[in-house]
């Protein structure tokens, strides 16, 4: 697929280190007041995007929205109006990851590959519109490191809940056989792995803990009877939106949700939660059938 290879380059190339470079300072361009550089990579990949078709019109809209929401949802000093950005960045944010909004042509960038000889054909996207909700939301919402420091701190918890909710996860999908011990290492495995954790782990996380679990925090902290309830919602949440893989794939979700939301409280930093997301997608990519076993 010739086209697609081209507006997966397009896309990914810049959307990818937009994301990166959230965690860059601010740079100071001619006069101007200092820039995020995440800012400026955005909006080339958009008009890369544009420019070959993997962004029309109405999907650039809706970003620009999303990122106003989202803004507001940060600096309103209005109660109500934070309150109803806050929502409807959720609703935008989990409509765009979801792919049900219009505007979007993402390209194919694994085509039906068969990586274990008893598992079903899977086939990979380029998701702008999933990619850049990551983005956004990463940069003007979520709770991210801001020092070495911030490093530190969550570096233990996040390794430890990794190397728990992997063995969890993947002893339990393993014992209830959706899937089994199946190490390799295919030629496409790079580009699974760099397009899994930039464009679905951060945009998971991201809206998942980096803005439910964290605004359903910042409402109770002043209710210590309530203190499990954003980790048991956003759990709840991340499992519901696996329905479409069946009943064992939504139990192993929660069970996985409840690793990341556990290592989110604790930290408070989605990087932890992220970290520990990529880690389960990578070790059941790398060491078992993949995506599950059929039949």
């Amino acid at each position: 697929m010739e086209i697609a290879t081209s507006h997966a380059v397009a896309s990914f190339a810049l959307l990818g280190p937009s994301i990166c470079a959230v965690w860059l300072p601010a740079i100071r361009v001619a006069s101007w007041r200092p820039v995020a550089p995440w800012v400026l990579l955005f909006a080339a990949a958009v008009m890369a995007g544009l420019w070959t078709g993997v962004l029309q019109g109405p999907g650039a809209l809706c970003l620009v929205v999303l990122a106003a929401l989202a803004w507001s949802a940060r600096d309103a000093g209005n109660r109500w109006l934070r309150c109803f950005s806050i929502l409807a960045v959720i609703v935008l944010a989990v409509a765009l990851a979801l792919h049900a909004v219009p505007g979007f042509k993402n390209p194919v960038v694994i085509d039906a590959a068969r990586f274990s000889v008893d598992s079903a054909p899977f086939t990979q996207y380029a998701n702008f519109d999933k990619g850049a909700v990551g983005l956004l939301l990463l940069a003007l919402m979520a709770p991210h490191i801001g020092s070495m420091s911030d490093l530190r701190r969550m570096a233990r918890p996040s390794l430890l809940a990794a190397l728990v909710t992997v063995m969890a996860v993947l002893g339990a999908a393993a014992a209830i056989g959706y899937v089994r011990w199946d190490p390799k290492w295919p030629p496409q495995a790079w580009t699974f792995l760099a397009i899994n954790l930039l464009f679905t782990c951060v945009a998971e996380e991201a809206v998942f803990r980096g803005v439910i679990q964290e605004q359903l925090i910042q409402a109770l902290e002043h209710q210590p009877r309530l203190v499990g309830l954003p980790v048991v919602v956003s759990t709840l949440l991340f499992a519901l939106i696996h329905v479409n893989g069946g009943l064992p794939l939504v139990a192993l979700a929660a069970l996985a949700g409840l690793g990341y939301s556990l290592v989110y409280a604790m930290t408070r930093r989605v990087e932890a939660a992220i970290l520990v997301h990529f880690a389960v997608n990578a070790v059941h990519f790398v060491g078992f059938s993949y995506p599950c076993r059929v039949g």
